[in-house]
């Protein structure tokens, strides 16, 4: 074989793959807008088709089931998070306030990007067991694992520098903590608004703010850092 029958081989092999990766997106995009109209639980693989004007035949190449699409979304919005995060970490020095940046970042994503924060909620609920994944399930898997590891840094960092309580103990298991806590009361401070101001006479945002108090309270045994 020539070398220029090589070079066009490799060009051609090199144009397929972009072209998959083009398709994948768009089939990815038009799955976001069914899901944020259909919601989770409605959307199937012929309205996504009809989003994105492609075959149902050419999605399933690319999302054999119906979860391989949602898992794939989900990680979509974890490494959106992921960005995040690490964006809002250097900008602070204790390992501290850069748990509680990420923590005020969380929310602000659970507000600008509400189907990530969904499908990321929604899919908390049903662990895929580790034997059972698939490659997309395990991409997620570890996209997961990446998004507390940020966490887990920082209290890592916190425990160094003085700025978090050494009772904290494991840093990843702190994350866990945090994120359990973060999530929980964005979810609170977010459907039940209206109870709370109504019930209670405080605000979504007094909750959040009370929250992040409580947060920064516990990881510092009370002392200020």
């Amino acid at each position: 074989m020539t070398k220029s029958k090589i070079i066009s081989r490799t060009r051609t092999r090199a144009r397929r793959e972009e072209d998959k990766g083009k398709r994948r997106e768009l089939i990815l995009n038009a799955a976001e807008k069914v899901f944020a109209k259909l919601g989770l639980k409605g959307a199937n693989f012929g309205a996504v088709a009809k989003q994105s004007r492609l075959s149902r035949s050419l999605i399933y190449v690319y999302f054999p089931k119906r979860s391989d699409l949602i898992h794939a979304v989900c990680e979509r919005g974890l490494l959106a998070l992921q960005t995040r995060l690490a964006s809002v970490a250097v900008g602070s020095a204790k390992g501290i306030d850069q748990v509680i940046a990420m923590a005020r970042a969380y929310h602000v994503f659970s507000k600008e990007e509400p189907l990530y924060f969904s499908v990321i909620a929604e899919l908390e609920t049903y662990p895929i067991p580790l034997p059972d994944q698939n490659e997309i399930e395990r991409e997620l898997t570890d996209c997961g694992k990446q998004v507390l590891g940020l966490v887990a840094l920082a209290v890592g960092k916190g425990l160094e520098d003085g700025s978090v309580c050494p009772d904290c103990g494991d840093p990843m298991l702190s994350a866990v903590s945090i994120w359990a806590f973060t999530h929980g009361i964005i979810q609170v401070s977010t459907s039940k608004a209206c109870m709370l101001e109504d019930d209670l006479g405080v605000t979504a945002n007094d909750a959040m703010e009370h929250g992040f108090r409580m947060l920064r309270h516990s990881l510092t045994c009370g002392k200020r850092a």
